[in-house]
């Protein structure tokens, strides 16, 4: 698990290995690798979190506590949320989960199963500088389209504490939307993109942020 609030993470089952991922983009978003859990539906969200405590949060048990979501997707089939969680612990550290559920019918009730996971903890240290942080992490853009409720879209994410954001340009692409929020008591910016057009894989993407 990382601990630093900008970040652009990995789902929780990879992130803890130590060999490098090489994504190549050929028109097909699928992951090269995928260990799929056992699905265990519940009648919301924050149940189907709660069911999975062991499996996605381990020593981070409060990250299932949906404290403020940030943003929501959701259609027939699956919903991602992205959201803030709070430690009553520990006030001096907050977490950002990103997490996608399977949605299924049962007697005519929706339900939700978690899928994916992938969390972040912030603790106010001093964070690497914006820029730095987009250009070493473009080629894992590809991978984060997990995270999309619509099959083929190029979708991935972010956080950061800089209102450069707001200038950010992929592609020549605007972030879809930006979305400002709080962490440890200071302005935070969530931003997405929900499907890139390009035909280029996303470690030869260009950036363009103003200086």
């Amino acid at each position: 698990m990382k601990k630093d609030a900008d970040y652009l993470p990995l789902t929780k089952e990879e992130s803890g290995r130590n060999s490098s991922i090489i994504i190549e983009y050929n028109g097909d978003i699928s992951l090269p690798f995928s260990n799929k859990p056992d699905l265990v539906y519940a009648d919301t969200k924050e149940e189907a979190l709660a069911k999975q405590v062991d499996r996605y949060f381990g020593e981070y048990p409060y990250m299932t506590n949906v404290n403020n979501v940030i943003k929501l997707f959701e259609n027939e089939e699956y919903a991602t949320m992205f959201y803030v969680c709070f430690d009553k612990n520990n006030k001096k550290v907050e977490g950002f989960v990103a997490c996608k559920f399977e949605i299924k019918i049962f007697n005519g009730k929706k339900q939700y199963a978690l899928t994916t996971v992938s969390s972040s903890e912030a603790r106010g240290q001093r964070r690497e500088k914006f820029e730095d942080t987009l250009h070493r992490m473009i080629p894992l853009y590809d991978y984060l389209a997990e995270f999309s409720i619509v099959e083929g879209n190029r979708f991935f994410y972010g956080t950061t504490d800089s209102e450069k954001i707001k200038t950010l340009k992929i592609e020549g692409q605007s972030p879809t939307e930006v979305i400002e929020y709080t962490c440890l008591g200071k302005p935070e910016y969530f931003w997405y993109y929900e499907n890139i057009i390009s035909d280029k894989p996303s470690s030869e993407f260009e950036i363009e942020i103003d200086e």
